[in-house]
């Protein structure tokens, strides 16, 4: 368009607007009235990444876009609203799409041109790289290139004078169209000589108030300290340009960050000034300096969050990658970029990682969350959940994934169902045996006192009989103390327990128990803990764990018993124990045929056993398992097929001091019995009147209570009892509680609990105190009468105390 302005002698003589608008470092065109290119120059041609022709619409030189993607039509673009509104249009960003598919991000500045009429002739437009931050240089020398080429002959025609007139106006209105970069000249020592309409605009002066001021008036304090305004034509003068960012100060007084471009201009060798362009770059600097915060709030929570994280883009490879990650798959952050996702986290030659992954493309989800079999650098293959979200974006998709190890959850959730699977079977079981024992005992009570009754009377005929029947069931009552023993309701009695000492004196028992095919070995240290449980259960449950163990090596081999101090935070606690607590953890191991998966998921169960029939009943590992919980430890099997079993106790320490207890005599010097006169509280109508008779047999006074309340009230109304026997399962007061009260008043009373159990006392009853004892159902004649003389002596041992 400018060109066609100029005759063609005055292009040869004079520098033409083409050459001058070519030089420029930033890119601009220019079209007429109804958008078709004029004009284009060098950087707009490497901006757009193709040759424009000259006479074609602007509108198909590359597609345009809107900051968050979306196409933006042709009547919305910058250029268009121009020509149309007849306004330049300011602060509207654009992202072109080039021939080879890249998007670069701009600001266009577009700028209506009109005639001296006033009529439209077209536009021309400045466009701002915003991924690129180079910034314009004025090419203001070429104006003064102009004199230097005007003819040296004073006869030079009017019509040549003429042109060049009409080129240095025509330049002069493209320099002052530009409002978006400020153009000015400066001399030599850097006073202002000229001032364009971008440069009103941005620095807030008009012509009039800054021409013929020095442009250090434009620095801030701090650069004036520093003596910046003279280094920078310093560094234009003797390096051939001076570029640099920072603040610079408007009119106003406020400030703005400005891209500054310095540039000699010369005049047959003598320097005659300075050229400088300036643009605000305010806005772009905001834009980077939030995208900056942004990132580096979008880092400082990635790397802090739990989870590993990964970002890939559509072809699968990684763009971030989070501390965690490397932590779970072993590859590092600069290792990992740029890789495919699925050859860094999943097995080679599985499909559903990839298959999911296009499935989530496809979907677009903002959440998405799947389990896959996942594999570490190492080759560790492990269940893992992945959470996926699809984030569009003007540059490309990405997808955002979190990813967990559910090793441990998996193992947590088994063994809940584990434990949950114990509880219901122990409930069930307990209120079985319960139940029998109560049975048992009205029918070992009854059978004791037809024996009693018929050695009496010299009746003798049916003896055998009776015999038999007791047999049965004392036969009985070892099943359903198993029973409770796995339900963890059987009566404990739990002690200070040398675990050590224990394990070792059971040697000689334990090498007859397993043969001498087998070989034993004990490792017991010096320091170990003393444990807090019961005595005779945690023998029982040793000597049937070595049984066990011999049973799995038929053709010999090798039982290892161990025993260890373990914390309860230790990771060989299995997670379950108090962290705060301690604990002997003691491991009976064998070398022989080991179980498969499916055998010892159910070898805690009750009745569940792989021997033939007649050879086990299934309740030796659920007694040792409901002992260790019951005692407040815990019981694992570990065990692969062929590789032998470990089964391991994990029993808690036991803290203070250990009791003393008065000595009784001898059981074969204990007096008869006298006529003591008992309490006998029991629900139980059968089984309180067998024991009556019994006591009774035996020489005992006996007064009778059907329940818990009624026992106490008997036993606060100031009668006094030598001993108090009471079942612990009473229905209102229980025989514990009872025990308590009527103590808490009458310390020096003995008082025998008798249990088939009861869950809310036996399960967490702490070690009974001198002048208790505990007797399990049923029970016989004799055990009663052991227990019956010997907390009388205590209290015979007592009162002979206080009164010495």
């Amino acid at each position: 368009m400018l060109k066609e302005l100029l005759p063609t002698g005055a292009a040869a003589t004079v520098p033409s607007s083409e050459n001058v608008l070519k030089t420029l470092p930033v890119a601009i065109y220019t079209t007429d009235a109804q958008g078709r290119i004029t004009f284009f120059n060098d950087a707009a041609v490497a901006f757009a990444g193709r040759q424009p022709a000259i006479g074609e619409m602007w509108c198909v030189m590359w597609r345009l876009f809107r900051p968050d993607g979306t196409p933006l039509p042709h009547d919305q673009c910058p250029t268009a609203i121009a020509l149309r509104e007849r306004r330049p249009v300011h602060d509207m960003e654009v992202i072109a799409e080039r021939p080879d598919g890249k998007r670069v991000p701009f600001m266009p500045h577009p700028t209506p041109l009109f005639d001296e009429n006033g009529e439209l002739i077209g536009v021309i437009n400045t466009l701002v790289d915003l991924t690129d931050p180079k910034h314009v240089q004025a090419q203001l020398e070429q104006a003064q290139a102009l004199a230097a080429q005007q003819s040296e002959s004073a006869a030079q025609d009017a019509e040549m004078a003429d042109n060049l007139g009409r080129f240095k106006r025509d330049f002069e209105l493209l320099v002052g169209s530009v409002t978006d970069y400020a153009i000015f000249m400066l001399d030599t020592t850097g006073y202002i000589t000229s001032w364009n309409s971008g440069a009103e605009r941005i620095k807030g002066y008009r012509a009039e108030d800054i021409i013929g001021r020095h442009f250090s008036v434009f620095y801030t304090p701090e650069d004036l300290a520093a003596d910046i305004p003279r280094l920078a034509l310093t560094t234009a003068l003797h390096g051939g340009r001076f570029e640099t960012e920072g603040w610079r100060v408007r009119k106003d007084g406020t400030r703005f960050w400005a891209i500054v471009v310095i540039d000699p201009v010369w005049d047959n060798g003598q320097l005659i000034g300075f050229a400088e362009v300036t643009r605000d770059a305010t806005t772009r600097r905001n834009a980077e300096l939030a995208l900056f915060e942004s990132e580096r709030r979008f880092r400082g929570i990635v790397n802090n969050a739990l989870d590993a994280f990964a970002q890939i883009d559509e072809a699968g490879r990684v763009t971030e990658w989070n501390p965690q990650a490397h932590e779970l798959f072993g590859w590092s952050r600069e290792q990992a970029l740029g890789k495919p996702l699925t050859a860094l986290c999943f097995p080679s030659n599985d499909t559903f990682a990839s298959e999911w992954l296009v499935s989530a493309w496809q979907k677009k989800l903002t959440r998405q969350t799947h389990q896959l079999t996942a594999m570490n650098r190492s080759g560790r293959r492990f269940t893992a959940e992945l959470s996926a979200s699809v984030l569009t974006l003007a540059s490309g998709p990405l997808m955002n994934i979190f990813m967990r190890d559910l090793t441990q959850k998996i193992q947590m959730e088994t063994q809940l169902r584990q434990s949950q699977k114990m509880e219901a079977l122990g409930q069930l079981t307990g209120g079985i045996a319960h139940d029998f024992n109560n049975i048992l005992q009205a029918i070992s009570s009854s059978l004791e006192v037809v024996e009693i009754i018929g050695q009496r009377e010299g009746f003798i005929a049916g003896d055998k009989h009776i015999q038999n029947a007791l047999s049965s069931v004392r036969r009985a009552a070892g099943l359903t103390h198993r029973l409770l023993a796995f339900a963890r309701r059987q009566a404990l009695d739990p002690q200070a327990v040398d675990v050590g000492g224990l394990i070792a004196g059971m040697s000689e028992l334990l090498r007859h128990s397993i043969g001498e095919h087998i070989a034993l070995e004990l490792a017991l240290p010096d320091a170990l803990w003393t444990a807090h449980c019961d005595t005779n259960q945690l023998e029982n449950a040793i000597l049937n764990l070595a049984i066990n163990a011999r049973d799995a090596m038929p053709k010999g081999g090798r039982l290892r018993i161990e025993a260890a101090n373990i914390s309860g935070s230790d990771p060989n606690a299995f997670n379950v124990m108090d962290p705060d607590s301690s604990y002997i953890k003691i491991v009976v191991a064998d070398s022989g045929t080991g179980m498969p998966p499916d055998v010892k998921e159910r070898a805690f169960d009750p009745f569940y056993t792989t021997k033939p029939v007649g050879q086990g009943t299934g309740l030796g590992l659920s007694m040792v398992y409901g002992f260790a919980r019951q005692s407040g430890g815990h019981c694992v099997i570990e065990s692969e097929l062929g590789e032998g079993t470990r089964i391991i106790l994990l029993l808690p320490r036991y803290v203070g001091p250990v009791q003393s207890h008065v000595e009784l005599v001898a059981t074969a010097d204990r007096p008869a019995a006298s006529g003591e006169h008992i309490l006998l509280v029991e629900d139980q109508d059968v089984i309180r009147d067998a024991v009556t008779e019994v006591l009774g047999k035996l020489g005992y006074e006996v007064t009778q209570a059907s329940d818990g309340l009624e026992g106490l009230s008997i036993a606060m109304a100031g009668q006094t009892f030598d001993l108090i026997i009471t079942d612990i399962g009473l229905p209102g007061v229980n025989g514990r509680s009872l025990a308590d009260t009527v103590r808490s008043q009458q310390p020096y009373v003995p008082v025998l609990l008798v249990t088939g159990y009861d869950p809310s006392v036996v399960h967490s009853s702490p070690s009974l105190p001198a002048g208790m004892a505990l007797l399990s159902k049923p029970f016989n004649v004799d055990a009663l009468n052991e227990q019956v003389r010997r907390l009388l002596e205590w209290r015979h041992a007592q009162r002979e105390a206080r009164n010495s």
